[in-house]
């Protein structure tokens, strides 16, 4: 089994990522951390951890090259049958390599396994060993990528991620032209060439969520409209990978409504926090460009005067005319951890 730890100025986290993959049981790893021209102290970090583990090795780019360039250079030189790309700030959970090595070697049609989350925002990681998993599903892979197209979302974030190697090479690089989804985007292409495995009753992985995950500094994702930039970045995915199925157009009509639907969902968010933000403008434009059918569902967020009408109103105190329930707003949603993965 292959690693690679991608770290830029993640020194403080790189000992948990590299200990969580070393300590796996049942599997011999090979680990490649890559420094992408830190200015803290990563490298050295790094160098230690190769000197305590002999499986561990350090590369350090001679120029910055951001995550994807980053990941694709460690990934050109992996040898092992079976492939993981962590970021430096996240962790596996105790058997989880075993547990991927496992199904593929079980189901040589699968390239890309994955199973449940856990997600942490503070500096420890949970402790607890996870059970054992329950069972195993496979999905037919045009299934499973037909799914995330009806979703217009990603399910699956990175650590959790194994893949074949020999599937990787057949897919190819990470595309650099889809900065912030070009996990998505690869996902689906290995979903293109092969089975999807997915491990359940279990936890594969620990995703660390903090202001300065790689995917949004190093993915142009900063900023007051990082939503709608996200929204933008994920179509792209959609659209690129839609020509690897049969069905692709049909597919990304699928996707093209639901991320629209994603779309005037923040619309009425922003409209409830600010009436007269031009956001709103902006939101609406995106999803009816996307899906034309939903302009009616647009009308009111798209309505500046009845925004300023209601601006006004809540101004002087007078209740709103509509009231909408809060909704909290969140930049990813999570698949549940049971048998069906996709949702």
């Amino acid at each position: 089994m292959s690693v690679v730890i991608p770290c830029y100025n993640y020194g403080h986290f790189l000992p948990t990522a590299v200990e969580s993959v070393v300590t796996q049981e049942g599997v011999d790893v090979d680990v490649l951390i890559i420094d992408d021209c830190s200015t803290d102290d990563s490298l050295q970090v790094a160098e230690r951890l190769a000197e305590r583990h002999p499986s561990v090795r350090v590369h350090r780019n001679e120029k910055n090259l951001g995550l994807i360039g980053t990941a694709n250079t460690g990934l050109a030189g992996v040898t092992g049958t079976y492939a993981l790309l962590i970021s430096a700030d996240d962790a596996l959970a105790p058997g989880a390599l075993a547990r991927a090595a496992a199904l593929m070697d079980a189901n040589p049609d699968v390239g890309l396994t994955y199973g449940p989350v856990t997600y942490s925002t503070g500096d420890e990681l949970p402790q607890d060993v996870p059970d054992p998993a329950s069972h195993w599903v496979i999905w037919d892979g045009t299934d499973w990528a037909a799914r995330l197209f009806e979703n217009g979302e990603n399910q699956i974030y990175s650590p959790e991620a194994i893949v074949r190697t020999s599937t990787m090479r057949e897919v190819g690089d990470y595309d650099p032209t889809v900065p912030y989804t070009s996990d998505l985007q690869m996902w689906l292409r290995f979903a293109a060439q092969g089975n999807v495995g997915f491990i359940a009753g279990t936890v594969q992985a620990y995703y660390r969520v903090h202001g300065g995950n790689m995917s949004l500094t190093q993915g142009g994702m900063t900023g007051d409209r990082r939503e709608l930039s996200e929204l933008r970045h994920r179509m792209d995915a959609f659209e690129s990978a839609a020509p690897s199925f049969a069905h692709g157009d049909d597919y990304l009509s699928h996707a093209r409504r639901a991320v629209a639907r994603y779309a005037l969902l923040l619309a009425r968010i922003e409209r409830d926090a600010d009436p007269a933000s031009d956001y709103i403008d902006e939101l609406v434009t995106f999803a009816t460009t996307l899906d034309p059918s939903s302009r009616r569902r647009a009308a009111w967020a798209a309505s500046r005067t009845r925004r300023v009408l209601a601006s006004a109103l809540t101004r002087t105190g007078v209740r709103r005319l509509v009231i909408l329930p809060k909704i909290r707003a969140t930049s990813r949603r999570r698949a549940s951890n049971d048998d069906t993965g996709v949702h």
